[in-house]
């Protein structure tokens, strides 16, 4: 069994804590794939952490997508039985709203490398994919999602994306934050597509979604539902994440406040809309 690892360190002073999730796979054939920006003068310390890492340098284009699609075009995918897929995400300045959820700090790159956590936690999720021959890709519960409305354009330019790879779109469910661990071959569309980083936007500050970048965030979890194989989570609920899960959407349907691609905001109280921004 072979391993690529895509880590995109766009924060540099996360070197330490993103090396340290990959101890989990001590004991694993695996290629490090590290992109960063030129700038980045800690190439000894990665090539003493693992020898064989190569370091790319790429453009502050496109978030972690257009890094990986890099990467995806540099080497062969039958090398491979798995990805890990895996980028620098700060804590959250403020809260982050998700269908069943919101999220403070540093909890959400924690649900998203939770599958990392530890060296049983990795061998739990290669066992949950030996146990299901169609188990595609792998996160928590709480970030795999269905697409929703707020982003309508980033929905539209996904599903143009998926008709350029020939793939039909079954289920429009994909993992927030785009971390993960999937079977390699699934992930060859994206080598059909023949895109660079001239094709990605530059981030924003405010995160604004519509972009490129955002399309593929949902593309990534589409694609594996469209050749067959499907998303799971890696952890149990237990009863109390399920009350966490009512609670939170009984809060939501008392009172939502939220901002769509195009910088809109609107409130509704009891699903009753009760102001709208402008433009």
């Amino acid at each position: 069994m072979k391993i690529l690892v895509h880590l995109h360190l766009y924060y540099q002073d996360m070197l330490e804590q993103m090396l340290s999730l990959l101890k989990a796979l001590d004991g694993f054939d695996y290629d490090l794939y590290l992109t960063t920006s030129p700038d980045f003068t800690r190439q000894e310390e990665v090539k003493l952490f693992h020898p064989s890492s190569q370091i790319i340098f790429v453009p502050n284009k496109g978030y972690d997508l257009a890094p990986f699609i890099t990467v995806l075009q540099q080497v062969n995918l039958a090398d491979y039985d798995y990805i890990i897929k895996l980028h620098t995400k700060r804590d959250l300045p403020k809260p982050a709203n998700l269908p069943n959820c919101s999220l403070h700090g540093g909890e959400w790159r924690n649900l998203l490398t939770g599958f990392l956590s530890s060296p049983q936690a990795f061998q739990q999720t290669l066992d949950l994919f030996a146990q299901q021959p169609k188990l595609g890709q792998v996160s928590h519960s709480l970030l795999i999602i269905s697409s929703g409305k707020e982003d309508k354009e980033a929905n539209l330019r996904a599903e143009k994306i998926m008709s350029q790879m020939g793939l039909k779109i079954k289920q429009k469910t994909f993992v927030a934050g785009t971390m993960f661990i999937c079977r390699a071959h699934l992930m060859k569309p994206l080598q059909k597509l023949n895109l660079t980083a001239q094709n990605f936007d530059a981030p924003l500050a405010s995160h604004q979604g519509g972009t490129l970048a955002h399309a593929l965030e949902r593309v990534l979890g589409w694609m594996i539902w469209a050749q067959d194989y499907k998303i799971a989570p890696y952890n149990r609920e237990t009863l109390s994440d399920k009350l966490k899960i009512l609670g939170y959407h009984i809060s939501k349907f008392v009172y939502r406040k939220y901002t769509n691609s195009k910088g809109v905001t609107r409130i509704k109280i009891c699903k009753i809309p009760v102001y709208k921004s402008s433009k």
